[in-house]
């Protein structure tokens, strides 16, 4: 190629700054990317924009987490119908229902029948949001029914860590300081969709309203002894049905832990910014070395290739190349200074 076509190449895309790299030492807690969905990124979820998350809980082992962001009930709001997804929620949480959907197992608590022989009078039915007679009284007195509950007035978002696997890419957040580029690695990334647990709840409540008119038809099957047959259970199998369904069981089982939530704007999350994302005296940071020369870092990357008869065919000789010196002390030295078998491999600070 000619020269000059050289030097109009390099004109059109040229090196408009240049950054020292650093890598910061692994955080004792997790550093994890909550990506909020189908929400504009114009819109975070800030004081600011009175839009503040009011609860985040996770499940570290099944690696769901939720968040509650307050929904503004007095603008394009449904009263009756915000009423009756209350209700639904308040009620089953009231069942024992601590989750719902997947992040459940998508099991459902049913209320328990005292139908053993002594136990006394059994518990009051519980009324779906149709049946309750109170919504006409929580809609006519909307905001005392919100500040005893029995209003949906937060939005939740769910999703589930996706964590790094071996021999997979490690994702990493960069941070700017002047002329440096600090990474540090991520404990996972979460892609958070706005969650039916209200929906989930009416159903549920539908639910136990069909299995007691069941009972009051046919009757309440009573408590009977069960004969007790021993069994060898074998270990559990390693299929993805089985393996889906421990996990499903495990994740029910499994109790939130709640975080503490700082807005952006605070001072706390500045701190805890600077503290966590950026290496300590950088300057007197250790430098990084390539492992390979230029030659093995193409055979690295590349696809095996193969014959006709689809047989790999033999690997290329390789040569002895000369490693390139990109560290900042070459920039200093003069082209006829460097000698073609130059071993330096420091690539500046990292």
């Amino acid at each position: 190629m000619p020269a000059a076509a050289i030097v109009t190449i390099e004109d059109d895309d040229p090196v408009v700054s240049e950054y020292d790299v650093f890598i910061t030492p692994d955080l004792e807690q997790q550093l994890y990317i909550l990506q909020y969905m189908n929400r504009p990124p114009e819109q975070p979820f800030t004081e600011a924009m009175r839009s503040r998350p009011s609860e985040v809980r996770i499940k570290e082992e099944s690696g769901f987490i939720e968040v509650d962001v307050p929904l503004n009930i007095h603008q394009n709001y449904n009263r009756r119908t915000g009423v009756k997804w209350g209700e639904a929620v308040r009620k089953t949480k009231g069942l024992g229902q601590k989750a719902y959907g997947i992040a459940a197992g998508f099991e459902k608590v049913m209320p328990r029948a005292n139908n053993r022989p002594g136990a006394g009078s059994e518990a009051p039915p519980v009324q779906t949001a149709d049946e309750d007679d109170n919504i006409d009284e929580y809609v006519a007195n909307f905001e005392d029914a919100n500040e005893k509950g029995h209003v949906l007035n937060t939005q939740t978002w769910g999703g589930q860590i996706i964590k790094g696997e071996t021999g997979k890419p490690n994702y990493m957040v960069g941070t700017f300081k002047e002329n440096e580029l600090h990474l540090t690695k991520l404990g996972g990334i979460v892609q958070l969709r706005t969650q039916f647990n209200h929906l989930n709840a009416v159903e549920q409540l539908d639910v136990i309203r069909r299995k007691r008119e069941k009972e009051s038809q046919e009757g309440a099957k009573p408590a009977e002894p069960r004969a007790f047959l021993p069994t060898v259970k074998r270990n559990a199998g390693d299929t993805s049905a089985e393996v889906t369904q421990q996990f499903m069981k495990a994740a029910s089982a499994e109790k939130w832990s709640k975080l503490r939530f700082y807005d952006e704007d605070l001072d706390t999350s500045f701190g805890a910014y600077e503290d966590r994302l950026f290496l300590k005296d950088a300057p007197q940071a250790a430098k990084l070395h390539a492992s390979m020369n230029n030659a093995q870092f193409l055979d690295a990357i590349s696809a095996p290739s193969t014959d006709k008869h689809g047989k790999k065919k033999p690997a290329p000789k390789r040569h002895n190349h000369p490693v390139i010196d990109i560290s900042d002390s070459s920039d200093d030295e003069p082209a006829s200074n460097k000698s073609e078998s130059q071993k330096d491999t420091t690539q500046g600070p990292s």
